[in-house]
C-alpha cells in the first residue's frame, strides 16, 4: 500500500469515526459467523458471512462471503482497513449453470485494477491460475477523495457500527460492484418487532419477539454506469433495511426486493459469537 493510500485511509478514518484509527483501536463485533437464508416459493437464498479475528501486527480485516441462490453461486473474500471500510483487495469466485470465473480488484491510490480469469475445459487449475481473460484500470469517481469506497456485503459492517450509535447517526461510503461506483447513505433509527428463529452456536435455539434498531440503506449511482445496474445486498436491491436485536446487537433481518419476488426477508438462521482474545 502506498504511503497516501496509507494517509487516505487515515484521514478516512478520522473524518467517519472520529477517533483513533489504528487497527487495534476499532473493536470487532461481537459475531463472527452469521448465516442467513429465506425460502420463497421453489428458490432458498442463503449466504454465510465471516469475519475473522485479524493477526497480531495486521492493519487491515479480512473477510469472506457465500452466498447462493437456485443455479448461481458465489465466493468473495475482501481485505480493508477496519476504521472506514476502505477495500484494499477483493476477490469473487462465481459459478453458474454454464460457466464460471475469477475476477480479482486491487484498489490502489488512482485507481482500481481489476482482472477477470475463465477456466479452460476439464481443467484441474486452481481459479488463480486460470488463464486471463482481461485486465483494465478503472478510474475512481472524484468523490472517493472523500468518502470510504467500500463492498457491498461490508455495508452490513457498518451498518451494525452505526446502530450502536442511536437514532439519527448517518454515514455515506461509496461502494463498489464490478464496472460500477454508487454512493450508499446510511441512517439509524429505531426498528419493529422482529420474531427471531436461529441457533446460536454453543447456546441452542433462540426464538421470540425481538426488538429493533435499524439502519436504512439509500443507494444511487454515482456518475454514470459503466454497465447493466447490479448493486445487491444479500441478493437484495431498491430501499433496504437492516434489523438488529437491541440486546444482543446480532443482525436479525434484513429486508428488500428480491428479483421476480418482491418484497423480501432475509433471517438470521445462525451465528457464531467470537471468543474474547486471551
Amino acid at each position: 500500500m502506498s504511503n497516501l493510500l496509507k494517509a487516505r485511509i487515515l484521514w478516512l478514518g478520522a473524518v467517519i469515526l472520529g477517533c483513533s484509527t489504528t487497527a487495534s483501536a476499532i473493536e470487532l463485533p461481537r459475531w463472527q459467523v452469521l448465516e442467513f437464508e429465506e425460502q420463497a416459493f421453489w428458490a432458498t437464498a442463503y449466504s454465510r458471512i465471516e469475519l475473522p479475528r485479524p493477526e497480531a501486527g495486521d492493519n487491515y480485516w479480512e473477510f469472506s462471503a457465500d452466498s447462493s441462490v437456485p443455479g448461481n453461486s458465489e465466493q468473495v473474500s475482501l481485505r480493508f482497513d477496519p476504521a472506514t471500510g476502505q477495500l484494499l483487495s477483493r476477490e469473487r469466485l462465481s459459478k453458474g449453470k454454464r460457466d464460471q470465473r475469477l475476477k480479482s480488484f486491487d484498489y490502489e491510490e488512482d485507481f482500481v485494477l481489476r482482472e477477470r480469469r475463465s477456466p479452460e475445459s476439464k481443467t484441474q487449475a486452481v481459479p488463480l491460475e486460470w488463464p486471463l481473460d482481461s485486465r483494465k484500470q478503472l478510474a475512481y469517481p472524484p468523490a472517493a477523495t472523500e468518502l470510504a469506497v467500500t463492498n457491498p456485503y461490508l455495508l452490513l459492517l457498518l451498518a451494525d457500527r452505526l446502530q450502536a450509535q442511536g437514532p439519527g447517526a448517518t454515514l455515506e461510503v461509496l461502494v463498489h460492484t464490478d464496472l460500477n461506483f454508487y454512493r450508499a447513505r446510511l441512517t439509524s433509527g429505531n426498528g419493529i418487532p422482529v420474531n427471531a428463529n436461529y441457533r446460536l452456536t454453543g447456546d441452542g435455539q433462540k426464538n421470540g419477539t425481538r426488538e429493533t434498531t435499524a439502519v436504512a440503506l439509500r443507494v444511487k449511482p454515482e456518475g454514470e454506469l459503466a454497465e447493466e445496474d447490479d448493486f445487491s445486498l444479500f441478493g437484495l436491491k431498491g430501499e433496504i433495511i437492516l434489523l438488529f436485536d437491541r440486546h444482543t446487537g446480532l443482525p436479525l433481518q434484513v429486508r428488500g426486493d428480491a428479483p421476480r419476488i418482491g418484497a423480501t426477508e432475509l433471517n438470521l438462521k445462525s451465528a457464531t459469537l467470537r471468543v474474547p482474545a486471551s
